[in-house]
């Protein structure tokens, strides 16, 4: 008996694939424009072949059954059919991004649903869907409008409960979208009491991640831990992973509004390690961001880097995924809100103004003021040479044309003249070389191809020795080099190369996303406090300012 039962469940399988298939390879419109004998039977062999495509996500077949039905509903005035049908290829629609077609079906179905009677499950399950294609195409106030019909429709119906409920989620997110928060938290609250009230653990727990979002929002950081632990408390084994990766999300992110990273790094951790486990892009992309800024607040310079270009290559995945309007939005969001601090120190003062002189100490005054002119002048002296020495540097990196190689090659030439030259003799005096013009250019060249190959720069902790080493000279004689050929200190010619790394990483757009900490780390500065100080040195903006005008001209 039990073996006959089998059988026949495995020959009705294969008829039914055996349809599946043919109905899909032999679909002709044409032979279904007209009034057919047993139209409802067609109506039903090919809604539950549509059904079942949309089980196996063969939405293309489950276009065309749906197709078939809205051909054999029109025919044979099925109007009711019909209007069913149209919501379905609306739903088609919209799963593949084709809002406007989606979003004509639907009104469509809407104006043929006018006939029908207030209490008709139809009308309110076409404004539901309305609702939540609203809020794909970023109209928040149709969606709300849809949603407030939805609420009038749902006193017709047997269970206006759950209705209602879908409602007042659609009504927060859109509130939420339009930056309403208190609007947003008030729906979500509504909703909890309404999903409690349903004792429907899975809304339940939607709607309370969505609750402790509003907090965020409102910057009610402990409000949003104390939600998100309850919240944590109600997932069982059986519910979503992903709702306790984005309740660990949001008491991490609370914790950082709180100032306290180091309580959010678990958190954070653990949502992370769920996002990475279930492939959950979203939850990924905003761990990774988090942790970022954890971790810089840790003063752990490397994982923040490491998880600044985590989130970077998930988002770019992410967006992949997204719909055209979703993706616009996300493109839209600003990620750079840090605020830099440029700290500049101050001149020392030498002299210090003495009215009350004493006799035996006279000698010893004036020994002292003349060593504090002599160190003060000398400081005026120095700072003298380092303010041209300054503009010199800005004026090699002020050309973003032309390569820093070629314009370190050009004052090389031109201090050269200088060198040889019988009307600055004093210079000649100060500055004496070894080295004959070109054995300079010899180890010049050996020095600037070293740089440009290898780019020894980018190691933070490169000292003047290791690339003499590299370069297989003494540390005396590439400092020579230095100071001859391009007047330079090895501080200031390396800095050079780390400035000018850093402004092509800023004009690059795979590094749109970086925070200036991470161009500064990748340029080869070893803190975020020397990079601000010799950029501005040198560039005459902050990082921060030259990153947003590099942003306003590619965006003319």
């Amino acid at each position: 008996m039990h073996k006959a039962l089998y059988l026949i469940i495995i020959i009705l399988l294969i008829n039914t694939s055996v349809i599946y298939a043919q109905d899909q390879s032999e679909i002709d419109l044409s032979l279904y424009n007209q009034k057919i004998v047993s139209a409802q039977d067609s109506v039903t062999k090919y809604k539950d072949l549509s059904r079942e495509a949309y089980r196996i996500g063969d939405l293309k077949a489950f276009k065309n059954y749906s197709d078939l039905v809205l051909a054999i509903a029109k025919a044979n005035d099925l109007e009711e059919t019909r209007i069913r049908v149209l919501v379905n290829i609306a739903i088609y629609y919209q799963q593949t991004d084709q809002y406007e077609q989606s979003l004509a079906t639907y009104i469509e179905a809407e104006e043929l649903a006018k006939a029908l009677p207030e209490d008709s499950y139809i009308k309110i399950l076409i404004e539901v869907n309305l609702g939540n294609l609203y809020i794909a195409i970023g109209n928040y106030e149709m969606a709300t409008i849809a949603m407030k019909n939805v609420i009038h429709l749902a006193k017709n119906q047997d269970d206006p409960e759950q209705f209602i409920n879908v409602a007042y989620s659609i009504l927060g997110t859109a509130s939420l979208h339009q930056k309403k928060f208190q609007d947003a938290l008030k729906y979500m609250k509504l909703s909890k009491d309404l999903a409690i009230k349903m004792n429907r653990n899975d809304n339940l727990i939607r709607t309370m991640i969505n609750i402790s979002e509003c907090y965020l929002k409102l910057k009610r950081y402990q409000d949003a831990i104390e939600n998100s632990t309850q919240t944590l408390k109600l997932i069982t084994a059986e519910e979503s992973i992903e709702s306790r990766a984005l309740t660990q999300l949001t008491i991490g992110a609370a914790f950082i509004g709180l100032k306290k990273p180091s309580q959010a790094l678990e958190p954070l951790k653990e949502a992370k390690k769920i996002a990475v486990s279930g492939n959950f892009l979203k939850i990924k992309m905003d761990s990774h961001q988090h942790l970022s800024k954890v971790y810089e607040s840790l003063g752990d310079l490397k994982k923040s880097l490491k998880e600044q270009k985590a989130y970077t290559e998930t988002r770019e995945a992410y967006l992949k995924t997204l719909s055209k309007a979703k993706r616009l939005e996300i493109e839209k969001e600003s990620e750079t809100k840090s605020d830099i601090i440029n700290k500049q120190q101050k001149s020392i003062t030498f002299l210090s103004k003495e009215k009350q002189f004493y006799i035996f100490l006279g000698i010893i005054l004036v020994v002292l003021l003349i060593v504090s002119s002599i160190m003060y002048w000398n400081k005026r002296k120095r700072l003298a040479e380092e303010s041209l020495q300054l503009q010199d540097d800005k004026a090699l990196l002020k050309n973003e044309n032309e390569a820093l190689k070629d314009k370190l090659n050009a004052l090389a030439k031109k201090n050269q003249e200088q060198e040889t030259s019988e009307k600055n003799v004093v210079l000649q005096q100060h500055k004496k070389s070894s080295l004959d013009l070109q054995d300079q250019e010899k180890y010049m060249n050996r020095i600037l191809n070293y740089m440009e190959k290898e780019k020894p720069y980018l190691d933070h902790e490169i000292k003047q020795s290791d690339i003499a080493d590299k370069l297989s000279m003494s540390v005396h004689l590439f400092s020579e080099i230095l100071n001859t050929c391009f007047k330079k200190n090895f501080n200031n010619f390396i800095n050079l190369y780390r400035i000018d790394e850093a402004k092509q990483l800023m004009k690059n757009p795979k590094f749109e996303h970086y925070k200036i900490l991470a161009i500064g780390y990748e340029a080869g500065f070893p803190s975020k406090t020397s990079f601000n100080r010799v950029f501005k040195n040198l560039v005459g903006l902050t990082p921060s300012e030259y990153q947003k005008k590099q942003t306003t001209t590619t965006n003319l």
